[in-house]
């Protein structure tokens, strides 16, 4: 690559990455984990902590370069990089993909106008890459993702001895041998070939993006196949959408054939869009191992539905999982469905010809002549399948295939809802659908009990099934993640204000994990959402951002606000007086979370208008616990809540120090007297800690 190449390259680095900000001393765009203070020059930034986790505000000493995103000082007339002439000294210019504003408050997207919001913002990058290699006569290489082992990973593939551009690489058959290059050419599942890693969760999702071909279109950004060899790909990562700019070298053996996934009739977007997930998560390697929702939601950027087959309280209710199969296949939704789990030894699976530990795709649902006679038609991404029963005779094999008429040969076999629910673990439900809205918002989980929180404040204008995700910001997906994460969901009265709490709806939704998902139907109306985790209390080196997104079936207004530990604190115990367990006695009130949430929260409340309530817990046992208000064992707290006020004692969450079952057992005594006593361990409610009293 030529040096003027390779200079130009270093402007377009920062493209699949959204979540940085631009130093107003030097320009240089570090990680959002850097901040305040620039890692090139060391110069601390002036943002307000608002700017900082939701939206970088652009320095006005500095132009951004439209063309190739180069932050240039306000005295250059052109680029540093590509020499575009700046039209403007002022004109603000969007970083591609980038949720940057000036303002606080947006407005939720149709899935539909955001991806091509994205496509216009890409092409002017990829017309200016194409021009320039052509002006230096030369072919793309990506110098961040380059063909080398360490692209490859940290595992060794024996078949690999060569990397070839994909002109130079030989088709999968003879047949293919005459046909030209393309991205997509009426795509079919049974195309997809998943090659030499173990990533049959994004095999098995793309081959379900590929029974609705349209869907590839929010995909692939690059429509055509170019002798220069760049391609603008778009995942989800991190809910977060992005565009990946990959080149066409891929890894072959020596006979050159691809070593990983591949289409068949020379499609490219099988290996493209598997490079693309490999170079976000850092290697090919790194994509070995996964589940089917992940998949999912990496591919189209909704929210799925899980529903575990094999509970662990034993207890399913089959008629209501075919209630909901059918309700999806009708509505032609995306479902994955996995084994693995099941308690079925290998040697069962075997016998029938059934790959365990595998992801599989579910194309219909249909009942024969009586609710006992209940089919699941199911592909498996391999495409191959030699599955077998009785109960799918010829006769019912005709009457079925006239619902759907894929055939053995694609992969896809029909099985009894009985033997399905044997064999399989788990249904994925993809909730994607064009018409919806969406917003999505980065942020930081707080560092301690004093610290702001963010908030996100939005209105609801009618009815609406609402979908909350909030997702950890996963910097390598084989660590494992298993700290707890929690938001609060409150109606507030006011559109002005989000002081005060409404009486309708207050939810706490907790989860184990890098995702925690909500879904239901809010009336019209104002709501405030707060993400929080203790787990990242007194961790400062462990990075705490994530993303919320709220898919809706009606357009969103959203405000993102700083707001006070105690306010959060309000909200906490709103969800808990309205939906935890209460234990009343007199003038005297305590609230916990119930035993299915993960966590453990407990407030204590006096009714008395001249008393005192002195409140002790004593913790007896605690195995593998973090708490609000103690770093380390015993987990006592004394405390005094005055007349007419309601206190969060503590906050207890699974910690990620240990692994196995979480345990926490405690005591609690309690006398009101006319005499206050201080808190121990002390709370700092000049500061607004999450712990201090709250009035009525």
């Amino acid at each position: 690559m030529t040096t003027g190449l390779h200079n130009a390259r270093a402007a377009f680095f920062s493209l699949p990455i959204t979540n940085v900000w631009p130093c107003p001393t030097c320009s240089f765009e570090n990680p959002l984990s850097a901040y305040p203070r620039c890692n090139m020059c060391e110069q601390a930034a002036n943002y307000n902590s608002l700017h900082h986790l939701s939206g970088i505000e652009r320095s006005t000493s500095i132009w951004q370069c439209p063309q190739c995103t180069l932050n240039n000082e306000t005295s250059d007339d052109h680029c540093n990089a590509c020499g575009y002439t700046k039209k403007s000294k002022s004109a603000p210019v969007v970083l591609i993909n980038s949720s940057a504003t000036l303002s606080s408050t947006s407005m939720s997207l149709a899935v539909d106008d955001r991806r091509r919001r994205d496509e216009v913002d890409a092409e002017q990058i990829f017309q200016h890459i194409i021009d320039y290699c052509k002006k230096a006569r030369t072919n793309f290489v990506d110098d961040s993702f380059i063909p080398s082992t360490s692209s490859i990973g940290t595992d060794s593939f024996v078949e690999i001895s060569q990397w070839l551009r994909i002109a130079d690489v030989a088709p999968v058959s003879s047949k293919d041998r005459a046909l030209p290059l393309t991205i997509f050419s009426s795509p079919q599942p049974s195309d997809i070939q998943q090659g030499a890693l173990g990533n049959c969760w994004l095999i098995a999702a793309l081959a379900l993006i590929s029974e609705q071909p349209s869907l590839l279109q929010h995909i692939l950004l690059t429509k055509e196949v170019n002798k220069e060899g760049v391609y603008m790909v778009r995942i989800c990562h991190n809910g977060l959408w992005k565009t990946i700019i990959v080149d066409d070298c891929f890894p072959c053996t020596k006979h050159k054939r691809l070593v990983f996934s591949h289409a068949k009739r020379r499609q490219l977007f099988v290996p493209l869009i598997e490079k693309a997930c490999a170079k976000v998560f850092g290697s090919y390697a790194s994509l070995r191992s996964g589940n089917m929702r992940e998949g999912l939601q990496l591919l189209t950027g909704a929210p799925c539905d899980h529903i575990d087959l094999h509970p662990p309280n034993g207890i399913l209710d089959s008629d209501i999982v075919w209630a909901k199969l059918l309700s999806a296949c009708e509505s032609k939704l995306l479902i994955g469905v996995s084994t693995g789990g099941t308690g079925i030894s290998r040697d069962e699976y075997a016998r029938v010809h059934i790959h365990g530990n595998h992801a599989f795709s579910i194309l219909a649902a249909h009942t024969l002549v009586d609710s006992s006679s209940r089919f699941v038609l199911v592909r498996d991404p391999h495409s191959r399948s030699e599955y077998r029963e009785d109960e799918v005779t010829e006769s019912v094999l005709k009457q079925l295939r006239t619902i759907n008429p894929a055939q053995r040969s694609t992969g896809a076999f029909w099985i009894s809802w009985s033997r399905f629910l044997r064999y399989f673990s788990s249904i994925t439900v993809s909730t994607y659908k064009s018409s919806d809205f969406d917003v999505r918002e980065a942020g930081r989980f707080s560092r301690s009990s004093t610290d702001d929180v963010l908030s996100y404040r939005f209105h609801v204008p009618q009815a609406s099934m609402i979908n909350i995700s909030l997702l950890y910001h996963r910097l390598d997906r084989t660590s494992p993640i298993s700290h707890t994460q929690s938001f609060v969901l409150c109606d507030i009265n006011e559109a002005g204000s989000t002081d005060s709490i409404g009486e309708r709806e207050c939810i706490l939704v907790c989860k184990r994990g890098g995702l925690t998902y909500w879904s239901g139907p809010l009336r019209a109306g104002y709501y405030v959402l707060i993400p929080f985790s203790i787990s990242f209390w007194r961790e400062t080196k462990k990075d705490n951002d994530y993303t919320i997104v709220i898919h809706s079936n009606v357009q969103l207004s959203l405000t993102i606000e700083n707001k006070r530990a105690t306010f959060l604190a309000d909200c906490i115990i709103a969800a808990l007086i309205k939906t935890g367990v209460r234990k009343q006695e007199k003038e005297v009130a305590f609230y916990k979370t119930s035993s299915k949430v993960a966590m453990k929260i407990f407030v204590a409340e006096n009714s008395s208008s001249t008393q005192y309530l002195n409140v002790n817990i004593g913790v007896n046992v605690a195995t593998n616990v973090r708490h609000s208000r103690h770093v380390d064992l015993p987990f006592h707290t004394h405390d005094s809540v005055p007349p007419r006020y309601r206190q969060l004692i503590f906050i207890t969450e699974w910690t990620e120090k240990h692994n196995g079952l979480t345990y926490l057992s405690y005591s609690c005594s309690y006398k009101q007297e006319s005499r206050t006593s201080e808190s121990l361990p002390d709370i700092d409610s000049a500061q607004h800690d999450l712990h201090s009293p709250r009035p009525f």
